[in-house]
């Protein structure tokens, strides 16, 4: 650029003095030199403008030069600027390439190691191949007569031994076995010397509204116990179906969760959907399902187990991510004459915030038995299945059962749901509702 305007310069320089110089030829002739330099000290504006104006075209002409110029400059920049970034991008994905080379070389370590580690492992097993080939070798050998009359000797000795021990074993089980039936006859005996007094008064006052004169069968209760939590403390710690009677009750079959603190007896499991719980109230009061699968244990037999004493009812929930909740109350329900009104005295333990309402009875409802607390809306016919329900919304654990949770929320709605856990529309995986009787003198 400096050098652009050093040319521009001695090029003026030159035009104003050829200028000058053709000006004053023309206008002296052949006059003396020092004529000629008078002469050019008083040039007219017309040579002046003439002047100017061929320094104003070189301007121009050089403006229009730097212009160009700069142009050129702004683009080599840009190209220099695209060049560099290109040259960062190689940079970077020889880095990675870098990495991943390194990252290779430790995967190849690994394997090499693995394989060693293979190699060392069929060693050990080629041995332990050749001490079994060794052993089998011996066993197809037979011993010598002597020694293998020895061991026929030494195992006819240990059968014997076993034999005596079987007797034994079962002189002591039938011994146990009678001792159990007159611990379960005590127990019937004292449970009937007891129902009417204490604990029968507290179970009175808390539901008021069972039935006292229920017309039930008069079978003898002592062959069996009265519940499962009988059963845990006779001593049985196997889960699944027994027979139970309880008190002014014809024998029952049940299925028994015996746990650590004891029997519970289930009166309700959902886990697969094989079956249909959008049943009528006769279904719901007599049974529905099977004890070894999904089953509803029926309304009238919930009522016997529940009316012998002050008991606990625990409902347990499973989502469809694994996670389980429980909790447990103090309950009572009731028999028919009361639709079999459940009566929630208040929490006890558990990690699952309460749906279900503790200050005023709830009756059990049905699509063909409207007894819910909504009085323009059939809660089972609006959603599914026979519940206590209080309102529409709050639980209903015997409701559709979805294998996956549906999209449309009208479906959902009617599925297995706690509110205060997973929310209204959130239909639940798997529930097992239980109950057992608390002992005298007990808190749980």
């Amino acid at each position: 650029m400096q050098w652009s305007y050093v040319v521009v310069v001695l090029c003026s320089s030159l035009l104003a003095g050829q200028v000058g110089a053709f000006l004053s030829e023309r206008r002296n002739g052949g006059a003396s030199p020092l004529g000629k330099e008078k002469k050019v000290q008083f040039a007219s504006w017309d040579e002046v403008n003439v002047i100017a104006h061929g320094l104003l075209q070189l301007g121009h002409g050089l403006k229009e030069h730097v212009d160009k110029t700069k142009g050129q400059l702004r683009e080599i920049a840009g190209q220099l600027g695209r060049h560099n970034a290109s040259l960062g991008e190689l940079q970077q994905e020889d880095r990675e390439l870098r990495g991943k080379m390194e990252g290779s070389h430790d995967r190849l370590h690994n394997l090499s190691q693995e394989l060693q580690e293979a190699a060392r492992g069929r060693e050990s097993l080629e041995r332990r191949l050749q001490s079994i080939e060794g052993r089998i070798g011996r066993a197809l050998h037979p011993p010598p007569a002597e020694e293998w009359g020895r061991m026929q000797s030494f195992i006819d000795a240990q059968n014997k031994r076993i034999d005596e021990l079987l007797g034994q074993v079962k002189l002591q089980q039938y011994s146990l076995d009678k001792q159990n039936l007159q611990i379960k006859s005590l127990q019937s005996k004292i449970q009937d010397k007891t129902q009417g007094q204490a604990w029968h008064a507290v179970l009175k006052k808390q539901s008021k509204g069972i039935s006292e004169n229920q017309s039930v069968s008069t079978v003898p209760t002592h062959a069996l116990s009265a519940d499962c939590h009988q059963l845990f403390l006779a001593g049985q710690r196997s889960s699944g179906v027994s027979w139970v009677q309880p008190a002014r009750s014809p024998p029952l079959e049940v299925f028994c969760d015996m746990a650590a603190d004891g029997g519970w007896t289930v009166i309700q499991r959902r886990m697969n959907g094989s079956v249909d719980f959008d049943q009528l109230w006769e279904a719901y009061r007599k049974g529905i399902g099977n004890l070894n699968g999904e089953f509803w244990l029926g309304l009238e037999k919930m009522f016997h187990l529940a009316q012998q004493r002050p008991g606990l009812l625990r409902i347990e929930l499973q989502d469809w991510e694994g996670q389980s909740r429980y909790i447990e109350f103090l309950f009572s329900l009731g028999g028919q004459d009361t639709g079999y009104t459940l009566y929630l005295h208040g929490r006890v333990s558990g990690n699952l915030d309460n749906a279900m309402r503790e200050v005023e009875p709830l009756r059990f409802s049905t699509r063909d038995r409207d007894q819910d607390l909504k009085p323009d809306i059939n809660c089972a016919k609006h959603l599914s299945g026979g519940w206590w329900f209080s309102s529409c919304g709050h639980t209903n654990l015997n409701g559709r059962y979805f294998h996956s949770i549906p999209r449309q929320r009208h479906e959902r709605k009617q599925g297995i749901f706690w509110k205060t856990w997973k929310g209204r529309y959130y239909p639940l995986k798997a529930t097992v509702i239980k109950m057992r009787t608390m002992e005298p003198g007990s808190d749980s």
